[in-house]
């Protein structure tokens, strides 16, 4: 009988006694990857890159990280992105240094992308509580039992606790740049503090995913793993998000810790990166268990590719031999 078609034992789950347990933190990357994503889309049509200050191309991290009202003024200024159609018929006056003239559409655009961040900052909390709690309870190495499972547990509180806090300091930060928007018209005093809560932000958000890297260094971790064979593939997949994960989060420290925007702009990519490796890791961890031939099997029965397997198959296509045994009742 062809392995396409023999029957198919199906693996404990990977942590635990649960299959989700992998599976969560996979839809949690998966969803702050997409809004993030469309969240970007939405506002690069108002905004896109052309008049950013201190020549950034990202809108949502240039509003974060301006220390000035020209910053803020120069965001929400005459130069158009395509297909923007803004009206140009507001300004923002300050009391001491004139007016600028604005385009509203920018300012609502800005405003509508706080709203939507509450909505993501709750999802990427709960992506880096996960990682915490996974880093807590499954950190594992049979060589060093001891020491493994005193780095995941340490590893877990400081990306639950750095995770939260980052989380919080983007809400504060949201709150700031509501009030620049809104102070916009008629500009009294100086630019609210974004900036410093938007570093504050990012150096714990950038010390919480460097921090959950001890599961994907010692991966599986604490496994279930019922005499099946390690898979190269899915171990590959996780040295490359711990990499990514210590790499990123040293480059992102230290912008933050020297407030370059420059280098800000790219951890915070690299960072995307990271979310992306470790959903990779977690979503195949499971289907990859004993080995990649095995997993390609499991591929080849599903629907969209069964039929094709059989079709090609050298068993179900080889031609019938006649039976020419004269014993045989007919």
């Amino acid at each position: 009988m062809s392995t396409i078609d023999g029957p198919e034992e199906k693996l404990p789950p990977l942590w635990g006694r649960s299959y989700w347990w992998p599976r969560v933190g996979a839809l949690l990357g998966l969803t702050s990857l997409v809004m993030g994503a469309v969240m970007l889309s939405l506002l690069g049509r108002h905004v896109g890159s052309c008049g950013l200050p201190n020549q950034l191309t990202n809108p949502t991290l240039a509003i974060e990280v301006a220390g000035s009202w020209d910053d803020v003024a120069a965001m929400v200024g005459p130069c158009k992105a395509a297909s923007c159609g803004q009206s140009e018929n507001a300004q923002a006056c300050h009391v001491n240094a004139g007016c600028k003239v604005i385009c509203p559409d920018k300012v609502a655009a800005l405003t509508v992308e706080q709203y939507e961040d509450y909505g993501f900052i709750f999802i990427y909390w709960l992506f880096f509580l996960y990682l915490g709690v996974v880093n807590w309870k499954f950190c594992y190495w049979e060589r060093w039992p001891i020491f493994t499972q005193v780095l995941g547990k340490l590893g877990g509180a400081i990306t639950i606790a750095a995770g939260s806090w980052g989380a919080f300091e983007d809400c504060r930060e949201n709150q700031h740049i509501l009030q620049a928007l809104s102070e916009l018209h008629l500009i009294a005093g100086p630019v609210p503090l974004m900036r410093d809560f938007a570093y504050e932000k990012w150096r714990y958000l950038f010390l919480a995913i460097g921090a959950a890297a001890p599961l994907f260094i010692f991966w599986t971790g604490r496994s279930n793993w019922a005499d099946v064979r390690r898979s190269a593939f899915s171990h590959l997949l996780a040295a490359a998000t711990a990499i990514l994960a210590m790499s990123t989060a040293w480059t992102g420290f230290a912008a933050s810790q020297f407030g370059d925007d420059h280098r800000l702009q790219v951890a915070a990519q690299r960072l995307d990166l990271v979310i992306l490796s470790t959903m990779l890791t977690l979503s195949t961890a499971q289907l990859w268990r004993g080995g990649t031939l095995e997993a390609l099997n499991k591929l080849a029965k599903t629907p969209g590719l069964a039929f094709f397997t059989r079709l090609f198959s050298s068993e179900d296509g080889a031609l019938q031999k006649p039976d020419t045994d004269p014993n045989r009742i007919r």
